[in-house]
């Protein structure tokens, strides 16, 4: 039972993250200082790429697919993602538009933060914890301990003992999911605490703790890893050890897939060509190292 509800729960997040499901807060609950959120099916739309291949994104509402079934059954499915690649001379976009599907460009749909560095992301949110008022007990907390090994993230999870410091957390509430957090302990004691995503921050709360965190073990000088091995058709496997936002899953669902892989969190498959790009934007905006 517990690994069919971490089965449904792994692909529920990748077809949220990917743009089929959009998450909004319930309008009914928005005077409440925690809000639920509801999931809907996103309109019919595409993304195209340079290359021509378009990906597929939403649900229709009363039938399989709009698409003729000539074009359907071009469809290549790669997990949750769907994609079509274009014909000779074929002028798919338009095509896809004539049948009712709304176009999203590629900025749009990826819909990421603006690039900066490790050091400017945490002092940003220290900035923000400073000013929370004192917050003296939180129900259920558990926080994410820097100082455990970075490829190991189930494990990095930990009651607050004896933690001096600020961390990423989690805490219950009466009904829902758990919430994240940046909470400030001192001996295990809450002292401070603001709940994620903070003002401003468009993102889900775990899309901003999981970048948080990178930012605050790349500042510590231990940031979070990537691996690269060979993979088939002469691609590569892109492996990695901790969650990542929405938004980067989206980036790589589309120029890869999400592909099983022993020894790591999750992997996607790259193609060769599309391989140094993404080890740049590892390094670059995830502020990650690779494993040699």
């Amino acid at each position: 039972m517990e690994s069919a509800k971490d089965m449904v729960e792994e692909v529920l997040e990748a077809i949220v993250a990917h743009g089929d499901i959009v998450e909004q807060h319930d309008l009914a609950d928005e005077q409440q200082a925690s809000s639920r959120v509801l999931l809907y099916a996103a309109p019919l739309s595409f993304v195209a790429r340079q290359s021509g291949m378009v990906i597929l994104l939403g649900v229709p509402a009363d039938q399989l697919s709009p698409l003729p079934e000539e074009l359907a059954a071009r469809i290549e499915y790669a997990g949750h993602v769907r994609r079509i690649n274009p014909g000779a001379n074929e002028e798919l976009r338009s095509e896809l538009k004539q049948l009712g599907l709304a176009e999203l460009s590629y900025e749009a749909w990826l819909k990421a933060p603006a690039a900066e560095s490790a050091a400017n992301q945490v002092a940003s949110i220290d900035r923000a914890l400073d000013s929370a008022l004192p917050s003296h007990e939180i129900a259920g907390l558990e926080i994410l301990d820097p100082q455990r090994p970075v490829r190991y993230y189930r494990g990095r999870w930990a009651q607050p003992k004896k933690h001096s410091g600020r961390f990423i957390g989690r805490r219950s509430q009466a009904y829902g999911a758990d919430l994240w957090c940046y909470v400030q302990l001192r001996e295990g004691n809450p002292e401070r605490m603001i709940d994620l995503p903070h003002s401003g921050y468009r993102w889900r709360g775990c899309d901003a703790a999981w970048r948080l965190q990178m930012a605050i073990d790349a500042v510590r000088g231990v940031p979070q890893r990537f691996r690269v091995r060979s993979g088939p058709h002469e691609g590569a496997l892109l492996e990695f050890f901790s969650p990542v936002p929405a938004w980067v899953r989206r980036r790589w669902d589309a120029v890869g897939e999400p592909v099983p892989s022993s020894g790591c969190l999750f992997a996607y498959y790259v193609p060769r060509e599309e391989l140094n790009e993404e080890r740049r934007f590892a390094r670059e905006v995830l502020w990650m190292d690779e494993l040699k």
